[in-house]
């Protein structure tokens, strides 16, 4: 084991099935919205398979507006780890351009922080402020009932409104689903980098919960 590293606990049961459960959404959410643009396979638009690509893409997004209203609450209210501290904009901001020039290779090191580096955190925060976003496109979008008991783009045409009609608020939606796929690739670099260059377990620890962690890391 490196020196002055410690085995710590860093993510329990309930923050790792958040954080797959947010991953399989992503991954469903992703394949359905390209099939629903363009089904490269199977009928058309009034096929039965688009018919289930529409539930699941739906499905998926329910769990996930689910999932961040749990990992929101978890922030606050964890007895394991409550970490909405280390979210704070202000104290986040400094460290930024430490880490882009770490992860750019132009420093070979960087500030220890207690779980989320500054780029980390903000990133999380975008794709909380983005879910809701890619949430309220798509129900401007779509063009069934909730339930039977409203329209959808009855309830959400001032969406449509505000951002210059339908067909832009397609382009938005298409261009958020961009945003998390490249923010997702860069995140999966960033845990890479740091599990191969530090040892510290860090992409493991996502599947075991325990990562190695120096005991002198920066706390909030």
């Amino acid at each position: 084991m490196p020196k002055k590293m410690q085995l710590k606990y860093e993510w329990n049961v309930a923050y790792r099935i958040e954080h797959w459960v947010h991953v399989a959404s992503m991954i469903v959410l992703i394949f359905t919205g390209f099939y629903i643009h363009w089904p490269f396979f199977g009928g058309g638009p009034e096929s039965q398979i688009m018919a289930w690509m529409r539930f699941l893409h739906f499905l998926s997004m329910y769990t996930l507006l689910i999932g961040l209203v749990l990992r929101i609450y978890m922030s606050f209210n964890s007895r394991f780890d409550a970490d909405w501290r280390d979210f704070s904009v202000i104290q986040n901001l400094k460290g930024v351009p430490e880490m882009i020039a770490y992860y750019t290779f132009l420093k070979d090191k960087h500030t220890e922080y207690r779980k989320y580096n500054p780029l980390q955190a903000f990133t999380y925060l975008s794709w909380a402020g983005i879910i809701i976003l890619q949430a309220l496109t798509g129900f401007a979008l779509y063009s069934g009932d909730f339930f039977g008991l409203f329209s959808s783009q009855a309830a959400f045409g001032w969406l449509n409104r505000l951002l210059g009609g339908e067909s832009h608020t397609r382009v938005w939606h298409f261009l958020i689903m961009w945003y998390f796929i490249i923010t997702a690739v860069v995140h999966v670099y960033m845990s890479l980098l740091q599990t191969l260059v530090k040892r510290d377990r860090t992409f493991q620890s996502m599947f075991t919960g325990y990562k190695l962690s120096s005991a002198t890391g920066k706390k909030r």
